[in-house]
């Protein structure tokens, strides 16, 4: 076959005739009576398991698995039947009627399975369907209850001759006629289907199956059977057990219906490289690029090994698309590196040149600011005259000279943080007076409380003090100054001979106070 392995049709078919001629034998061995019941039932159960393991898609499942369990009830019943044929002719009768459960419900169910073969499994068997059921249901209770109408069999002597005496009524034809329209209809629309799909060619089995059951069937209505040892070969139920699952196997084997089973062919047909070898090493299963030589390493295959049940699967896979890209992104990865480097330098010189221009601004402000105080200084040292003229010169020009490196210090730490800390600004006026008492001035310097202190107000401040100390030198003789900063203000008391004055800074940037206590 194409799609299936042939043998599988072979194997049930021999043994089936394995178990026929097994149960011929009974009659003369009696270790083999009911044996061939009990082996037909074990040889559908087993053949159901492999529908649950084969059978994929869920409603063609479910009808064959219904199917398989009302050719084991047929065989159960069979089997009972024959343990109440003596003595017991009423259960014996009424098992035999219960023969007709599911000899009326199987071809309901397999005509339903003939309208899914050959079909897409996203079109589903219509319920309008499973109205066939009621026609079935209703002739199941006449025979169940033919002992009360007699319209199926009608029995003259019951209790002379049990009922190995009696005539057909016409409800059997009824069922007859029933299950014969049922099974033609199956058979019909299954050859459609082989003869409208690319599996019309290994249909034969098929064709086999039918024409065997058909042979054993009319032999046996003109009592012609094959005859051995006084036992005949095939039975009608027994024939139609086998017509039953021997037709829908040739269904399965030839992809009527489809199955997962063909994992070999598929294995076979399939682009992989891979190969399935058996504890020696021998190949028993390889793809088509299964002639891959799996021994040597080369960069453009992975290869992989699995241990399976009895050999090792190995598995080649193609990387050389990944080997190719991988050494793609190494040259792109180390363009980058470069491109990364020169960034890298590109941005610290700008940041360099950034931080120049910042300092010379600052410079250029600082100078701008502290021009004016440099020339005056010059003028002072330049300025010819007696040395007590010149030591008050000089002392005038430490007190520039101190106003401009610390004025240029604040400066530049207000760059870095909007507020200063009250120590810079009090080290910064110390330093002036501290100049300002060479010209023999008493000076002292106080503080209250000590808050964090705004740039622009400790710049004033400052500025401010100098201004008082360039007014004032030479003309006090004491120099009292007080500095309080508070959460939103810098005050600066001065206290010269008699006077005081105070000069209040407000913070332009808000309450800042608590910044300076954490």
């Amino acid at each position: 076959m194409r799609y299936k392995n042939k043998r599988t049709v072979l194997i049930y078919m021999l043994v089936f005739l394995l178990v026929s001629l097994i149960g011929m034998l009974y009659s003369s061995y009696p270790f083999f009576k009911n044996f061939s019941e009990i082996f037909y039932g074990g040889l559908i159960v087993v053949w159901a398991m492999t529908v649950l393991r084969r059978i994929i898609e869920s409603q063609i499942k479910e009808l064959l698995i219904e199917n398989a369990l009302l050719l084991l009830l047929l065989i159960l019943f069979r089997a009972i039947s024959f343990q109440f044929d003596q003595g017991h002719v009423t259960v014996h009768r009424f098992m035999w009627y219960c023969y007709y459960i599911p000899l009326l419900y199987i071809p309901v169910i397999s005509f339903k399975l003939s309208l899914r073969c050959g079909r897409s499994e996203n079109i589903k068997i219509s319920r309008i369907w499973n109205l066939f059921l009621i026609p079935s249901t209703v002739l199941v209770i006449l025979v169940l209850t033919n002992d009360k109408h007699h319209l199926v069999f009608n029995f003259p002597d019951i209790a002379g001759s049990g009922y190995d005496l009696y005539t057909h009524g016409p409800v059997y034809y009824i069922i007859i006629v029933w299950m014969a329209l049922l099974l033609s209809a199956t058979v019909i629309i299954t050859i459609i289907r082989f003869s409208s799909k690319p599996v019309r060619k290994d249909s034969w089995c098929y064709y086999v199956v039918i024409g065997a059951s058909a042979y054993f069937l009319l032999t046996d209505y003109f009592e012609l059977a094959p005859v051995i040892n006084g036992i005949q070969y095939l039975t009608p139920m027994e024939t139609f057990v086998i017509f039953t699952v021997c037709s829908f196997e040739a269904c399965i084997q030839t992809c009527l219906l489809p199955s997962n089973s063909g994992y070999k062919y598929f294995f076979e047909n399939s682009g992989l490289i891979a190969r399935i070898t058996d504890k020696k090493g021998n190949v028993k299963i390889a793809s088509k690029g299964g002639e891959f030589d799996f021994s040597p390493a080369n960069e453009n295959y992975h290869i992989l090994e699995k241990d399976v049940w009895g050999g090792k699967l190995s598995y080649a896979e193609d990387i050389s698309g990944i080997t190719e890209s991988n050494k793609e992104l190494k040259e792109i990865s180390e363009r980058l590196l470069e491109e990364n480097a020169l960034q890298e330098a590109e941005n610290s010189l700008q940041e360099d040149r950034v931080h120049v221009s910042v300092m010379n601004k600052l410079y250029d402000d600082i100078s701008e600011f502290s021009s004016g105080k440099t020339e005056e200084i010059e003028k002072l040292l330049n300025d010819s005259g007696s040395d007590d003229d010149f030591k008050k010169n000089l002392e005038k020009a430490c007190i520039l000279a101190s106003y401009i490196k610390r004025r240029g210090n604040l400066y530049l730490l207000g760059e870095e943080n909007r507020h200063y800390d009250f120590n810079d600004l009090y080290l910064s006026f110390k330093e002036s007076l501290d100049y300002f008492a060479l010209n023999g001035v008493k000076t002292l310097l106080t503080t209250g409380s000590r808050a964090e202190v705004d740039k622009d107000a400790g710049l004033k401040a400052y500025d401010c003090l100098e201004s008082y100390l360039e007014r004032l030198f030479g003309k006090v003789k004491s120099l009292l100054v007080h500095m309080e900063a508070t959460e939103k203000e810098l005050k600066i008391r001065f206290m010269y001979d008699e006077d005081t004055e105070t000069v209040t800074f407000p913070f332009l940037t808000g309450h800042v106070g608590k910044e300076a206590e954490t």
